[in-house]
């Protein structure tokens, strides 16, 4: 398929030892139906030899694709948090449009093409398709995430939409993150990225999730119902640690109830969240 006018898309590639998964990743990216302006691949001082996968990588899209840019940026120190990462991302991208694809997530030929469609609302910040769970193989665990996101079954994601992004807070953002893994989004590249993305440094488990509060302040969201992003869901997640999850998501809470007026019905369902993250993880 032929864009005559694309617009320019950066890609963001953090990468931490994901040797087994980085070559496959890559290629997702650049072969999109949709032209990327720029790919950036983030390397966070990985004890396997994903540095010398990239570079192999790297010098390969160079000789077939000589038009687009690449840079290699290598860590000499890990720095411990994912944020931090995609805030060095925003600020290497040159581009108007950021995509975070994570190494060891897989995206769909046609993921671009589908989600800069909800940009011709030149209102949209953040722009996202659903995600479909694939295990460390491959596999796949579950053709979409709305069941998790939409636990109260209010039927918010039945079909695609945009809307203002202050009205999906109040609806359903405020209650959990509702936006199941930054692969499968897109950013407009807006002077308030970064200077949300500094402010995300102070969470260790939900930074991703005051990021998309914070960014849906300034402008509309639009959501693409297909499963265009493939979430590699590993045997264990960096969400066990239970006590300082659950701690970030009552300062979440807090903070927009501080910011928002929110209807009793939503209000309740901030309680029964913060009650579910108590009961999974066994907290009084």
């Amino acid at each position: 398929m032929t864009i005559l006018q694309s617009k320019k898309v950066s890609v963001i590639v953090p990468n931490y030892n994901y040797a087994r998964y980085i070559n496959k990743r890559i290629d997702s990216i650049v072969k999109q139906t949709y032209p990327i302006y720029e790919l950036i691949v983030l390397d966070d001082c990985s004890m396997d030899n994903s540095v010398e996968v990239i570079e192999r990588k790297l010098s390969e899209v160079q000789r077939k694709y000589p038009d687009l840019k690449t840079k290699f940026v290598k860590n000499e120190k890990n720095s411990g948090k994912a944020m931090a990462q995609w805030k060095k991302g925003f600020e290497l991208a040159e581009g108007d449009y950021i995509w975070i694809a994570e190494a060891d997530d897989l995206s769909s030929r046609h993921f671009l093409e589908e989600v800069m469609k909800g940009f011709d609302d030149p209102e949209v910040v953040l722009s996202y398709a659903e995600s479909m769970i694939i295990n460390s193989w491959g596999l796949i665990l579950a053709p979409n995430f709305r069941w998790s996101r939409d636990k109260e079954k209010t039927g918010h994601y039945k079909q695609s939409y945009t809307k203002k992004g202050i009205d999906e807070i109040k609806e359903i953002m405020a209650v959990r993150c509702t936006i199941p893994n930054v692969s499968g989004v897109v950013f407009r590249n807006i002077p308030a990225l970064i200077k949300c993305a500094n402010q995300t440094l102070d969470y260790r488990q939900v930074g991703d999730w005051y990021l998309y509060l914070q960014l849906l302040s300034h402008g509309h969201i639009s959501y693409n119902r297909r499963a265009l992003n493939k979430f590699r869901l590993h045997g264990k997640s960096a969400t066990d640690r239970g006590e300082v999850h659950l701690k970030e998501v009552i300062v979440i809470h807090e903070m927009l109830k501080d910011k928002y007026k929110f209807s009793d019905d939503v209000q309740k369902r901030m309680a029964n969240e913060e009650m579910r993250i108590r009961k999974k993880y066994g907290i009084i």
